[in-house]
């Protein structure tokens, strides 16, 4: 790691750390299936690059600089799937063993096994699942022969009984690029969607939120696929339609006290246009410590 995100204590260790607020930790990885344009496992140290444009300060009267947030850097980049898995899950319960939240910045979405898996291991008691994304990641495998890539990796998570169908909530869903067994699945368990359409709704966007602003435990997972490619041109499977940068970040204040754990994923830095995805991935960030 050669910067810190946005100027945070850059550290090699958490044991001696007290009062911790978050801590970043990186997941360079990408799923490499042959299909998508690979280069997520850029993102981490692209979105930290691209924290140094910011100061830190908003509006809000906290800043970053006021909360003891530290960056962990990356665990390993590219490892096979099961040892990300091991490595990332052992951060991120060190992290929640902490009292720290996890601010987790892959890497495709396949890390999120790892991070499921590091909050379960930590007893979090998550009691929802944001899964903020384009797509719903529930094939059971994808491309044929494929168990644990980015579009299979909720129906994993579901499988180790990690999270409950039920307290899975998508947001953003949309697109041609949905398995019809995923729609079958998603019929079978009941599970809750707010599409990217029903989002401009005022009245179904805050009907579909009232449940989810009662849980006070929430892993909220953003794949930035779930933005208009207008505004995050930076990806490897864009899908026309999707959310504002200003219509995200609304839901994150909203959100944000009752985030366990944010992860940013899918970031591809070898498609970015002028460091703006990387940019809008740090605001992100800034946007759930603002009102954390």
């Amino acid at each position: 790691m050669t910067e810190s995100f946005c100027g945070t204590f850059k550290v090699k260790e958490i044991a001696s750390a007290v009062d911790v607020d978050a801590v970043i930790i990186g997941a360079p990885f990408d799923d490499k299936i042959g299909i998508y344009q690979e280069g997520s496992a850029q993102a981490p140290q692209a979105i930290r690059k691209a924290s140094q444009f910011f100061s830190g300060q908003s509006l809000q009267n906290q800043s970053i600089h006021q909360l003891n947030v530290l960056d962990y850097g990356d665990i390993q980049a590219n490892l096979p799937f099961e040892k990300m898995t091991e490595e990332l899950s052992n951060k991120v319960t060190e992290i929640v063993t902490k009292k720290a939240r996890p601010i987790v910045l892959g890497g495709d979405h396949a890390i999120a096994f790892g991070t499921a898996k590091g909050l379960t291991d930590a007893k979090e008691n998550i009691d929802a699942l944001l899964w903020v994304d384009a797509h719903l990641d529930l094939m059971n495998e994808y491309p044929e022969g494929k168990e644990n890539t980015r579009a299979t990796i909720l129906r994993r998570i579901i499988d180790n009984k990690w999270i409950k169908p039920e307290q899975v909530y998508f947001i953003g869903t949309r697109g041609h690029n949905i398995g019809w067994e995923e729609v079958e699945f998603v019929k079978k368990n009941n599970m809750k969607i707010l599409s990217a359409k029903d989002f401009q709704e005022k009245k179904k966007y805050q009907k579909f939120l009232e449940p989810i602003l009662k849980h006070k435990k929430i892993y909220l997972s953003i794949d930035l696929d779930v933005f208009d490619p207008a505004f995050m041109p930076g990806l490897s499977v864009p899908e026309p339609g999707g959310l504002s940068t200003r219509e995200l970040f609304s839901l994150i204040n909203k959100l944000a006290k009752n985030i366990s754990c944010l992860e940013v994923v899918e970031l591809n830095p070898k498609l970015d246009q002028n460091e703006l995805s990387a940019k809008v991935a740090a605001k992100i960030v800034f946007e759930f410590l603002d009102y954390m």
